[in-house]
């Protein structure tokens, strides 16, 4: 049976190599593994690693603005937030907080103290 392929000629047994422009493929750099980088020697290897974590950060950089593009179009649908802002400021500036005394000046002087400087003495210190 003859194949449907063409015939490619057959110089010599051994595979083609790659033109002497192109630089070494793999990690290792050099052929076999054996250490001896050759020409190669004056070019560092290319590092396909490093090309690919540099693609990878791209498209998450990519990925990140189509998320913000999408919530800046969100927002830009809602109403305005200072009319919400205003009335939550107004009811909770209406509101005494529980926490703080309502009177001008301690209540009682004796809790003073921890909140005063020790007078004429320098080591003694606030307790609070």
């Amino acid at each position: 049976m003859m194949d449907s392929q063409p015939s490619l000629p057959s110089s010599s047994s051994s595979p083609p190599s790659p033109p002497p422009s192109s630089p070494p493929r793999g990690r290792g750099g050099g052929e076999g593994g054996g250490g001896k980088r050759g020409a190669a020697a004056s070019s560092p290897p290319i590092n396909f690693l490093g090309r690919h974590r540099m693609a990878a950060a791209i498209s998450q950089l990519h990925h990140q603005i189509d998320v913000i593009k999408e919530e800046l179009e969100q927002l830009e649908t809602l109403g305005e937030s200072s009319i919400a802002c205003r009335e939550l400021f107004s009811s909770v500036e209406s509101i005494p907080d529980p926490l703080l005394p309502t009177t001008q000046g301690p209540v009682d002087m004796s809790w003073e103290r921890w909140f005063r400087g020790a007078h004429e003495s320098k080591s003694h210190k606030r307790w609070i």
